[in-house]
C-alpha cells in the first residue's frame, strides 16, 4: 500500500521513522512536524435496480477478483461528491446513465487488497444509455434478487444485495 511505501518526508525530504504519536505507532518525520496519517480510500457502489426486482452486475475485468461479478464501483476522484462518483462509475463500467435515489448505507471495506476503503453505496435507477461493458468489465447483465452469480466478488456485495431483497 502507498501509505507503507513513503520512505521520505514531503515537506523536508527527511527519511520517515516509526514513532509513537497520539498512542500509535506511525511513520513521522524526526526533523519537522509532520505525521504520515494512513487513511482509508473513500469509493463509491451504485446497487441499479429495474423494476424493483432485477439488478445490475459487472463481471471484472481487472484485479482483484477478476472473472467475477460485482456492482459497478470504484474511488472517488478530487472534485466529486459521493453520489457523483457512483453515477460516473455506473456510466464508465456499464454505458448506462443513472439517478442516485437514496444513499443505502455507508461501509468501511478494510480487506480490500489495495487498500482500506470508506464507500458509500447508492440505490440507483436506470435513466437511459446502451447497455455495453465498459473497459474494466469482461460483461454486464441484469440479474434478478432471487437468482444472483455464484461468483461474486468483494464480500460486502451479496451483503448489500440480500439487504436489498429483504427490505433493510
Amino acid at each position: 500500500m502507498w501509505h507503507q511505501r513513503a520512505k521520505h518526508c514531503p515537506l523536508c525530504g527527511s527519511t520517515l521513522a516509526p514513532a509513537l504519536v497520539e498512542g500509535r505507532k506511525r511513520q513521522r518525520c524526526p526533523a519537522c512536524p509532520f505525521v504520515l496519517y494512513a487513511n482509508p480510500a473513500s469509493a463509491s457502489a451504485a446497487v441499479v435496480v429495474r423494476e424493483k426486482v432485477e439488478v445490475l452486475l459487472v463481471r471484472r475485468a481487472i484485479e482483484p477478483f477478476k472473472g467475477s461479478w460485482a456492482l459497478p464501483a470504484g474511488y472517488q476522484e478530487m472534485d466529486e461528491d459521493p453520489a457523483a462518483a457512483a453515477v460516473r462509475e455506473v456510466r464508465e463500467e456499464t454505458g448506462l446513465s443513472v439517478s442516485v435515489e437514496r444513499l443505502m448505507e455507508l461501509i468501511y471495506v478494510p480487506d480490500d487488497p489495495r487498500k482500506p476503503a470508506n464507500v458509500a453505496v447508492f440505490e440507483c435507477r436506470p435513466t437511459g444509455g446502451v447497455l455495453k461493458a465498459g473497459s474494466d468489465a469482461l460483461e454486464v447483465g441484469w440479474f434478478h434478487l432471487e437468482r444472483l452469480p455464484e461468483f461474486m466478488g468483494f464480500d460486502n456485495n451479496r451483503g448489500i444485495l440480500e439487504r436489498l431483497r429483504s427490505g433493510d
